[in-house]
């Protein structure tokens, strides 16, 4: 059984969620279990800024200790009575969680990502901890995965701050059993199983068949009921919870041709969104993938063998190339898939692909996800590779 935290008194409580890859989609499924279990809550992610009336609007960070502080009070007097935020690395780094507490950290993983900004995995790992070690309150609840990558760190950092674990997946705290996909009335594949909470099953049905997906639900179950609402409750609701935009999304199918996007911009990411989408297709995943200019080259031409190793046929393309020579980007990631076609535009090399693909394939543009511009030098040049693929699947 989860232990909830003892309520604090004359704040909110506050979540926060911190990894590599999946923040985004634990942050705002924590938001809407929290709601679905009768608080008053708002939350902070990458989506923006959701107040408790849902008016959503972009979140513009200030590198300021205070920044966090004053939107939280800001909150609170449209009467938040609990707080979701994605902490990401740049808001443990620069200090901005300093002077808020935190009920409840969970943490997705940690992998590569950010070296150029960090210089060492160590710093990057160690900036993502300081959530466990620094803001997690004394006697608060850190919530992982028992298969958490770089979990024993976590481990670590929550002992040594003396808060209590919850685990989530096999011999851990909250465990997903009896899972069967079944197929919804509109068509969909949904998953149902029992949710056991300690001594407690409860049946569930999530609205996703993705393991890496049905995780990042299980974390934000755990941490929702850690904050004090009853897991019978979060079990009922896991249903009707929506994924962010853009995270391994169906954008639709078309003579046998599923069309999707996903944010997935790391080797860890990509990994996990290409062993996702191959589980199952019965035909070919033919995959569109760059990588991001001035950041971590080193990660490059391993996300080239990634998607060498686990997609059909790759088509090389630019993601947001910044100030960085665009064709020295390709080179770096065409390294690790010397086979791949490169098509340098954007759009361009989501047509060849849609092209290509024939029943049963899967067509898979990875790195942008929900992005609505490329950046190109300096510029921000209008581009979403959703709208491309709609056009593609609207055309005659």
């Amino acid at each position: 059984m989860i232990q909830p935290v003892t309520a604090p008194v004359g704040r909110p409580l506050v979540s926060a969620v911190t990894g590599t890859n999946g923040k985004t989609t634990v942050a705002t499924a924590t938001l809407q279990l929290l709601r679905a279990a009768g608080l008053r809550a708002a939350g902070c992610d990458s989506t923006g800024i959701d107040d408790v009336h849902g008016a959503v609007r972009p979140a513009q960070f200030r590198r300021s200790a205070q920044f966090l502080p004053d939107l939280i009070a800001e909150l609170v007097a449209l009467g938040a009575e609990a707080i979701s935020l994605e902490a990401f690395v740049g808001i443990l780094k620069d200090g901005l969680l300093e002077h808020v507490e935190v009920d409840v950290a969970v943490c997705t993983g940690l992998e590569r990502d950010h070296l150029d900004v960090h210089g060492s995995l160590e710093a990057y790992w160690g900036a993502k901890l300081r959530l466990f070690e620094e803001h997690l309150r004394p006697d608060g609840v850190a919530v992982l995965a028992t298969d958490c990558a770089q979990g024993d760190l976590v481990r670590d950092a929550a002992a040594r701050r003396g808060a209590r674990l919850v685990t989530v997946g096999p011999g851990g705290d909250v465990v997903l059993e009896e899972a069967e996909e079944v197929a919804a009335a509109d068509g969909a594949v949904r998953l149902e199983g029992v949710l056991c909470v300690g001594s407690q099953r409860l049946p569930v049905l999530l609205p996703t068949v993705h393991a890496v997906a049905v995780m990042n639900l299980l974390l934000a179950a755990s941490a929702v009921i850690a904050l004090g609402a009853g897991p019978g409750t979060v079990a009922e609701a896991l249903a009707g919870v929506t994924p962010p935009p853009g995270r391994l999304e169906v954008i639709g199918r078309r003579g046998g041709v599923t069309a999707m996007v996903d944010t997935a911009h790391n080797p860890a990411a990509l990994r996990t969104a290409l062993t996702a989408v191959r589980d199952r297709t019965e035909g070919r995943v033919l995959l569109v993938v760059g990588a991001g200019g001035e950041r971590d080259r080193a990660k490059r031409a391993p996300m080239g063998e990634i998607a060498a190793e686990l997609a059909d046929l790759v088509v090389l393309t630019d993601d947001n190339p910044r100030r960085e020579p665009p064709a020295r980007i390709r080179a770096e990631v065409r390294e690790g898939c010397p086979d791949s076609i490169e098509v340098p535009r954007r759009a361009d090399a989501i047509r060849a692909a849609w092209e290509m693909a024939r029943s049963g394939d899967v067509v898979l543009v990875a790195g942008k996800g929900d992005e609505t511009e490329q950046l190109v030098g300096t510029q921000r040049v209008p581009h979403d590779d959703r709208a491309v693929l709609r056009a593609l699947l609207a055309r005659d």
